[in-house]
């Protein structure tokens, strides 16, 4: 795990709680849109997703606020996990992004780690699909 492996879990249990909550918080938005990518209702869920979008996304707009990363100016591993999730979305909807200027920069400065620079930039990220062979939307759609 990349939080045991590298030590990014604080020691204070006020600071893990947050970062387990904000974890949490990106895990129920990912079941969400995972639910939405595996059903086989997926063309009249899709619309109603998109509309609830904007709600799920300005929490954590309005979470990170002037913070570099989730937690502060050390990224922690529920970044992680909510990047994954943004640039899922954006592959879905390019513009669900928009109206949310410091989720995009927040995601960017992601994206432009060094490594995952590196790792995104290849032919084996480019070719992966963001669901399972039985969703109805694996970034192939």
């Amino acid at each position: 795990l990349i939080k045991t492996n590298h030590q990014i879990v604080p020691n204070c249990k006020k600071q893990r709680a947050i970062l387990h909550m904000l974890l949490n918080a990106s895990l129920d938005l990912r079941m969400n849109f995972a639910r939405l990518c595996c059903s086989p209702d997926f063309e009249n869920l899709k619309d109603p997703f998109l509309k609830g979008l904007p709600d799920s996304l300005r929490i954590f707009e309005e979470y990170l606020g002037d913070k570099t990363w989730l937690a502060g100016d050390k990224i922690n591993y529920p970044d992680f996990h909510l990047c994954e999730l943004l640039n899922q979305l954006e592959k879905f909807e390019p513009s669900c992004l928009t109206g949310f200027p410091k989720l995009k920069a927040y995601l960017t400065r992601f994206e432009n780690l060094p490594k995952l620079k590196e790792y995104m930039s290849s032919e084996e990220f480019k070719k992966r699909d963001c669901m399972g062979k039985l969703a109805k939307w694996r970034n192939n759609y």
